[in-house]
């Protein structure tokens, strides 16, 4: 009788190739292999703009940015042990990078409401996830992301468009793991209203 292989499983081994494929160019990398490196920005270079994007709202400053964090990781390279995802060690630096521009330009420090603790304990995330993925109009999604709080774009890109955890997104944001849940549940609520607003329509039902 032939086992049936489950989407959890399919996803499971393709995060195991990514991971390992990183760490192959990794590895050359570090023996001198610029090309190697130059693989690895191709390969992540769309997300780490992504990122900055969120959190900066300019393009321009959004590429510098992803850029400037691709050369301080290439710099700190070896510093990079491999126990975490490449993916969440870079993100890291993207973030860091943007969010010092930010506050350069604009004086600009994240400062977290005095929220409660979620009184659900816990969020359909997964429904969540399985609710943007099905959504057609990907052009409003971004308006939407665009118009709001940097940390909470931040949060929202990377749990469901770069399928970090809420573990990797404590390590890269620098929050607690129930930070980031209030981020994740604030975030859903304003995106949902964005998007009712930029289309002056209650058909959208997303969250």
């Amino acid at each position: 009788m032939e086992k049936t292989v489950t989407f959890f499983q399919v996803l499971a081994s393709n995060v195991k190739m990514r991971f390992q494929e990183d760490h192959h160019y990794i590895e050359k990398t570090l023996q001198g292999n610029l090309n190697a490196y130059g693989q690895l920005i191709l390969k992540h270079e769309k997300y780490a703009f992504t990122l900055a994007l969120r959190v900066l709202k300019n393009r321009e400053e959004a590429e510098e940015a992803a850029q400037d964090a691709f050369m301080k990781a290439f710099h700190s390279l070896k510093t990079f042990e491999g126990n975490s995802k490449f993916t969440t060690w870079l993100y890291k630096i993207v973030y860091n990078e943007a969010l010092g521009r930010l506050r350069k330009s604009k004086n600009y420090t994240i400062q977290l409401d005095e929220l409660p603790e979620l009184a659900s304990g816990s969020i359909d995330y997964l429904d969540g996830l399985k609710s943007l993925q099905l959504i057609e109009r990907k052009e409003l999604i971004q308006q939407a992301l665009f118009t709001m709080k940097p940390a909470e774009s931040a949060v929202l890109t990377l749990f469901y468009l770069e399928e970090q955890s809420i573990k990797e997104i404590e390590e890269i944001m620098s929050l607690t793991s129930s930070h980031v849940k209030i981020l994740l549940h604030r975030g859903r609520k304003n995106l949902l209203e964005s998007l009712r607003t930029i289309t002056k329509s209650e058909l959208i039902h997303l969250l």
